[in-house]
């Protein structure tokens, strides 16, 4: 077993102790084993003395060794930023987590993350379900929370569509929250997408986990999506933190009549880009070049596939090194190289010796 995901469990679930200070431990001390091992006398110069002596206590314990076990023996696994698997899009936002709990496979295309209203109208359910096809059919991951209302019909299109489609939960893995959603997270994971939670097995689905999880959501994907958002809906804050993590907010307009659009519209006004249809999502996503593919030419990702999309998401902000780009993938030279010639033959990429980017931005 991993001792540093192990340690990061035990900090993650140890009571009273805040993620910002459990981070600023790991800073200071190198990692969270060091944290861990160090004297409650040493901790007490940043910690409140119970807490300290608390975190000096949880070095000695083999419970989050158990955890960690016994969630592996029900296909749960526990990552940690810098281990093989973590997501490394989340290891760039402000405020990563600790440790994600992962069930199935997360896709290595690029990502959307599509939310808005639970108590959604005909129209944006159909919406989202529609738009969420089309993209899964891209070749883009369709991200959600499993919400009732916005976040399934995504999650449902992006099975209609074929297409990747991951479900960021506000609890434990051992337990689908809302409960209600269960057949539809078990049709996620038969069509190859994934769970995700920051809460261990056991824990979470306390109402303020669900605004937390939304960075997590927005997070994943290179830009976030909202259909149909109240003026004070849940949504807004996902969007609030995709920009806070320099990700492009997308809006689908709505009736200015509508109170279920309040929210959408007022993005709108605050600079969001709208999208009129699922080919403006797409070219947020992959670049200008994808709408003549979406739009019936000739499918110029068909030979590079999910991994031609990931090398492009992980150009989204600039020109990058093509072996740093090879070790986040975890992918050997010679499969990125037939990946990369496939996206210059197909003119969405430009190389300049190791140096790859985009034919134009992303």
């Amino acid at each position: 077993m991993d001792e540093e995901i192990a340690a990061r469990v035990a900090l993650a679930c140890l009571p009273g102790l805040r993620r910002a200070h459990a981070q600023r431990l790991i800073e200071r001390f190198g990692s969270a084993r060091a944290v861990l091992g160090a004297r409650a006398q040493t901790l007490a110069a940043w910690l409140p003395r119970a807490l300290a002596e608390a975190v000096a206590r949880a070095g000695g314990s083999r419970s989050a060794h158990r955890l960690v076990a016994d969630a592996a023996a029900r296909g749960i696994r526990a990552l940690a930023p810098g281990s093989a698997g973590f997501p490394c899009a989340l290891a760039s936002i402000p405020d990563p987590p600790l440790v994600v709990w992962l069930r199935g496979a997360l896709p290595e295309n690029a990502a959307l993350a599509i939310v808005g209203a639970r108590r959604a109208s005909a129209r944006g359910l159909a919406t989202a379900r529609s738009f969420a096809s089309e993209i899964a059919r891209a070749r883009i991951a369709v991200v959600s929370g499993l919400a009732y209302g916005i976040d399934a019909a995504a999650h449902e299109g992006a099975l209609a569509g074929e297409g990747p489609t991951v479900a960021v939960l506000a609890s434990g893995l051992d337990r689908v929250t809302p409960t209600g959603q269960t057949r539809l997270a078990e049709r996620i994971l038969t069509a190859g997408g994934a769970w995700l939670s920051e809460h261990a097995p056991g824990g979470g689905g306390r109402p303020y986990h669900f605004p937390e999880r939304n960075r997590l959501i927005s997070g994943l994907a290179s830009a976030t999506l909202v259909v149909e958002a109240r003026e004070k809906s849940g949504s807004l804050w996902t969007a609030r933190h995709a920009l806070e993590q320099g990700r492009d907010v997308l809006v689908v307009p709505g009736p200015i009549d509508s109170e279920l659009c309040r929210g959408t519209n007022r993005l709108l006004r605050e600079g969001a880009t709208p999208i009129l249809e699922p080919a403006d999502a797409i070219e947020a996503v992959l670049g200008p070049l994808s709408r003549r593919t979406h739009s019936g030419e000739p499918d110029a990702m068909a030979g590079a596939g999910g991994l031609g999309s990931a090398i492009l998401a992980r150009l989204a902000d600039g020109p990058r090194d093509a072996d740093e780009i090879a070790r986040e993938l975890g992918r050997g030279p010679a499969e990125l190289a037939a990946s990369l010639l496939e996206l210059e033959l197909a003119g969405l990429l430009r190389r300049d010796g190791t140096r790859l980017a985009r034919t134009r931005p992303g």
